[in-house]
């Protein structure tokens, strides 16, 4: 499931998009637009669980033209079959949940057709993981799941080619894939031979609690738009306001609402959390005035 630093992240995106396209826009369509965009980073997981499965379905299309060529070798009639063999493609083929919404979502699927399941394949078959794991006559269900883990890591996760498409599908998964890819590895981390086709997958939101904890972050920072921005205004001194990068001021109003408004979230777990997010979304400047306005806030808290 994703955390809460990735669900305050799409709060955080949705609440630029309200601000970018003028702060009298639908608030309702920016509040579905959010919660559709939550929903897709499970698509893109499914997608990329596809994915890395599909690369049994290339390998065995291989070995069947190569024994169906008019000049075979013993290699061609006497494949090494370690890869097809893998328990963690026996996992993800069974899997009810993964199989169910493929089903429903074909788009998520892949054909041989398509270039960059292939693409990869090459890249994986060529590597000196690939190579060390088929020569190993040892066949065991940790060295399977570690050596998936590995090409994922090495040959999916991190290309770039597969990024460009990817974007071109949802131009919001290029923010999401490395929540997609973390989720992918947790599942193959999360395997034991003993899984079956009911193993559970991934879920966007733990519960319901996470769920209303976006919705309820999205609309309090946009109802308390004026008085977070009079509280920065007032710390930051020195500063104007119009200086301040947006996102740097959204991911400021995002805490102080936080602050003042989710008695159930420690002061400092949200201060921790915001703090994590300047360092991905604000410049090395920017990144110590967030931190001082954010730690002056809540010593201010503190004291009453």
């Amino acid at each position: 499931m994703l955390g809460r630093r990735q669900l305050r992240e799409k709060a955080m995106q949705a609440i630029y998009a309200w601000k970018s396209s003028g702060e009298d826009s639908d608030q309702r369509a920016i509040e579905k637009n959010m919660l559709k965009g939550v929903d897709q980073i499970y698509d893109l997981y499914i997608y990329l669980l596809n994915l890395l499965n599909f690369q049994k379905e290339i390998a065995e299309h291989k070995i069947e033209l190569a024994k169906n060529k008019n000049f075979t070798t013993e290699k061609d009639l006497n494949p090494n079959l370690k890869f097809v063999s893998n328990e963690v493609f026996r996992i993800l083929d069974e899997n009810e949940e993964l199989n169910s919404y493929t089903s429903k979502n074909k788009q998520l699927s892949w054909d041989l057709l398509d270039s960059y399941p292939n693409n990869i394949y090459k890249e994986i078959t060529a590597s000196e993981e690939f190579i060390s794991y088929m020569n190993n006559p040892n066949h065991n269900f940790n060295d399977d799941r570690e050596f998936m883990m590995t090409i994922y890591e090495n040959h999916i996760a991190p290309n770039e080619s597969l990024h460009e498409w990817l974007e071109e599908q949802n131009i919001h998964w290029a923010d999401d894939l490395y929540i997609a890819n973390s989720m992918v590895m947790t599942t193959l981390k999360s395997f034991t031979p003993k899984s079956t086709g009911k193993i559970k997958l991934f879920k966007v939101y733990k519960d319901d609690d996470d769920k209303e904890f976006v919705i309820d972050l999205l609309r309090k920072t946009i109802r308390y738009d004026q008085e977070t921005r009079k509280n920065i205004e007032e710390k930051a001194k020195n500063w104007e306001l119009d200086r301040i990068a947006m996102l740097d001021l959204i991911l400021l109003q995002m805490a102080l609402t936080e602050f003042k408004y989710f008695h159930n979230i420690p002061p400092k777990a949200t201060l921790n959390e915001y703090i994590e997010l300047s360092k991905i979304y604000s410049t090395e400047k920017s990144k110590v005035f967030v931190n001082g306005i954010l730690d002056r806030s809540m010593k201010e808290m503190n004291s009453f």
